[in-house]
C-alpha cells in the first residue's frame, strides 16, 4: 500500500515540532546549547502504521516539566521565605499539572551540584577577590543547590507548548492525507 501522503505528512508534523520546541527554548533564554541541538524526531512504521518519534537530551524533560523543591525555609538573601516547591507545567493538551520530579526522590541521574559548577561559569558568576583572582565558587553552589532544593525548578513547558500547536496545526489536514492516499490505492475491477 502506497503511504507517501501519509509518511511526508508526518514528517512535517515533525520538523514543525522541533522546530517550535527550539524556538520556545531560544525565547525562554535557554537555547543555543545541548539541549537545543539534541532535539529530533523520526518517523518510524509500526503494528498500527507509524509513529513519530521524538528524542532530546535526558535532562529535556527536567527543563520542560520542571521539577518540584523540598519546599522549607530559606533565611536569608533574595529568595528569603517559607516555599512549598511546588512546581508545574502545560501539557501538550493545555492542562496544568504538577510536575511528575522532586528533588530527593531518588529518579534522576545523579548529584544536583554537577552541573551548578559550570553553569557558575557559564554565566560569569564566579567569585573574584579583590584582586581580581578566581575565588572558590563552594559557597556559591551551596547556596544555589538551596535554592534549587527547597523552590523547585519551574517547567517552561518548551516542548509541551510546541507539540500543542503541532497537533492544531496538522490534526485538522491528517485526514485528507489519509483519504488521498487511500484514492491513490484503490483498484478498479472491471
Amino acid at each position: 500500500m502506497d503511504t507517501a501522503n501519509i509518511e511526508r505528512y508526518l514528517n512535517s508534523f515533525g520538523k514543525e515540532v522541533v522546530s517550535n520546541a527550539k524556538k520556545n527554548l531560544q525565547s525562554a533564554g535557554k537555547g543555543g546549547g545541548k539541549l537545543e541541538k539534541s532535539i529530533k524526531f523520526e518517523v518510524v512504521p509500526d503494528s498500527d502504521g507509524f509513529s513519530v518519534k521524538f528524542y532530546m537530551a535526558d535532562y529535556g524533560t527536567f527543563v520542560d516539566k520542571g521539577v518540584k523543591g523540598a519546599g522549607g525555609t530559606i533565611k536569608s538573601g533574595d529568595h528569603k521565605g517559607t516555599w512549598g516547591g511546588r512546581r508545574h507545567y502545560i501539557t501538550w493538551r493545555g492542562k496544568r499539572k504538577d510536575s511528575p520530579y522532586k528533588f530527593g526522590s531518588g529518579k534522576g541521574s545523579g548529584s544536583i551540584y554537577k552541573g551548578i559548577g559550570s553553569f557558575i561559569k557559564r554565566k560569569g558568576l564566579q567569585p573574584r577577590s579583590k584582586g581580581g583572582q578566581y575565588m572558590t565558587t563552594l559557597g556559591l553552589k551551596i547556596a544555589i543547590v538551596k535554592v534549587l532544593w527547597t523552590k523547585g525548578i519551574h517547567g517552561i513547558s518548551f516542548f509541551q507548548k510546541s507539540l500543542m500547536l503541532g497537533m492544531q496545526d496538522y490534526g485538522k489536514d491528517l485526514l485528507s492525507n489519509v483519504k488521498e492516499d487511500i484514492l491513490n490505492n484503490l483498484i478498479t475491477v472491471n
